[in-house]
């Protein structure tokens, strides 16, 4: 697993033993950051259910201002660091070793504000419906708080068996890619401008 462009392009990427982080595919990383090569320069980015680290690790090496990885497990938060220190870009990045579902009672909106948050729970909590009316309820709060900032993108990834909403309460969907099993979908807040995203066929 490596880094796939920018500063730290080609440099290798640590990723816990098993199955208990799949790292986002290499081809729907690049799918990613393709769409959202605008919006990532200069950026502030949340990786939330970080694992190893991939996407933020990636947004940073395209020029992210700052990324804060959310990752409750200390073993996969040890693997942040050494792949952030390996790609040398732990300067951007901030880890917190907190439950991801508790983040909007955690941050403070005036201090903490993104640009671009990055979802990318374990599919199977998406299965799970207590766990995905949670994740649902974690989305939307992060676009009542303020965390996502007013012209902000959210971007959730899971199986194309997961069915999400075109809204929620503070939420729009703007955006649905898939990747073979892999979806990608995507929101801003409701009540903003869109900034010339069009809804896009899936792929």
């Amino acid at each position: 697993m490596r880094v796939i462009a920018g500063t730290a392009g080609g440099m290798r990427l640590e990723a816990p033993p098993g199955q208990e982080v799949r790292p986002i595919p290499d081809m729907v990383r690049q799918a990613l950051f393709n769409i959202l090569c605008e919006e990532v320069p200069g950026a502030r980015f949340m990786d939330l259910f970080a694992g190893a680290g991939t996407v933020g690790i990636e947004a940073l090496s395209r020029g992210a201002e700052r990324c804060l990885f959310v990752e409750k497990a200390p073993r996969h938060a040890d693997i942040i660091r050494k792949n952030l220190e390996h790609t040398r870009l732990a300067g951007g990045g901030e880890l917190l070793v907190r439950d991801a579902f508790r983040i909007p009672d955690f941050l403070k909106p005036q201090e903490n504000s993104f640009d671009v948050i990055f979802l990318g729970p374990p599919f199977p909590l998406w299965q799970e419906p207590r766990a995905k009316a949670d994740l649902l309820a974690l989305m939307d709060r992060l676009g009542e708080t303020g965390l996502l900032k007013g012209d902000g993108i959210l971007v959730a990834q899971h199986d194309v068996q997961d069915v999400l909403p075109e809204q929620t309460p503070h939420l729009l969907r703007t955006d649905r890619r898939a990747y073979g099993r892999n979806i990608l979908s995507f929101y801003r807040r409701k009540g903003i401008p869109n900034t010339g995203e069009k809804r896009a066929e899936e792929t």
